[in-house]
């Protein structure tokens, strides 16, 4: 929503205008979407005079607290009043999009009550902690591919999203009551994954099945993007919405709309296959050894498939 009324404004922008230039939001009363003449977004949120915090100043996002302002309008016309703003200094479209995208999900997600500047403050400081995270994680596309497809192949994905590990670095993909799955993806010919063997065979009662799945990059697939927006389009809960962002966001880097990388499933049938974790081999090593942190490569195509896919959102 965000991202389309600033590719809008960006067109409509007034030659000469030395001031912001924004509209309203829709449903949102007192919240506005503004660009200036470099085209960076600033989402503005009208506030009292009197309601003044400490600016906030962060890598590329500035935050200015209960100030006079002039907004341009359609039309040639102007909107004054006091606002709080929240300013993005970049206007790298791919860039753009993942702010206002967050923007979106942070601020725009909850009930009409207006958010006080405090509230504005705790909200942003807790953006600026997820993009520090942004700049030190490990960027894996084709594995977020693979684990939003699973999300997006189930009949409920917002119970699947909930299910979907908020550690990047968790054992398992996804634990639901009773059994946990991982899932992996590969451009290979072959089932060939690499895993850990307590993945495998870990030390508590629990089932481990593996969603092996088989892509091929191609102009008609679809992106990380793609599959992550057409999935948040179908989780209604404000708070899902804000942490399955974040997660993709976390495991797909800042520019996860810069990606161009397409994948599709290279069979329709049997792209995806599933393993129970008790049918994969492993290698051998003793209760008492003091090796470690065994990991092997093992290809599945010749090992026993479960019969249809595994209930994540049940």
């Amino acid at each position: 929503m965000l991202f389309e009324a600033y590719t809008e404004l960006i067109r409509k922008f007034p030659s000469g205008c030395a001031s912001l230039y924004g509209e309203e939001l829709q449903g949102k009363s007192g919240v506005w979407l503004a660009v200036d003449e470099r085209s960076f977004p600033s989402l503005l949120f009208s506030c009292l005079p009197s309601d003044t915090r400490n600016d906030i100043e962060l890598r590329f996002v500035g935050v200015q607290f209960a100030r006079e302002c002039e907004i341009g309008v359609d039309g040639g016309g102007h909107a004054n009043g006091t606002f709080s703003i929240v300013r993005l200094e970049e206007n790298d479209p791919d860039l753009v999009r993942v702010f206002l995208r967050l923007l979106e999900e942070t601020f725009c997600g909850d009930a009409l009550t207006p958010l006080t500047n405090r509230e504005i403050s705790e909200r942003i400081l807790e953006l600026a902690n997820l993009f520090s995270q942004l700049e030190h994680s490990a960027k894996d596309l084709l594995g977020l591919w693979g684990e939003l497809l699973i999300i997006s192949r189930v009949a409920a994905p917002a119970v699947a999203a909930q299910r979907w590990c908020l550690d990047r670095n968790a054992k398992y993909d996804f634990v639901c009551d009773g059994f946990a799955l991982e899932v992996k993806t590969t451009l290979k010919s072959s089932r060939v994954h690499r895993f850990a063997l307590a993945q495998l065979r870990p030390n508590e009662e629990l089932a481990i099945y593996v969603a092996s799945i088989q892509a091929i990059q191609a102009h008609g697939g679809t992106t990380v993007s793609e599959l992550m927006d057409r999935i948040l389009e179908m989780i209604t809960d404000a708070e899902l919405r804000r942490s399955f962002l974040a997660l993709c966001l976390l495991k797909g880097g800042e520019d996860i709309y810069k990606s161009g990388l397409r994948l599709q499933l290279l069979s329709a049938e049997g792209g995806v296959a599933y393993f129970a974790a008790s049918n994969i081999p492993v290698p051998f090593v003793d209760a008492i050894s003091p090796i470690s942190n065994v990991k092997f490569d093992v290809c599945l195509d010749d090992l026993q498939r479960e019969d249809g896919e595994i209930p994540i959102d049940r």
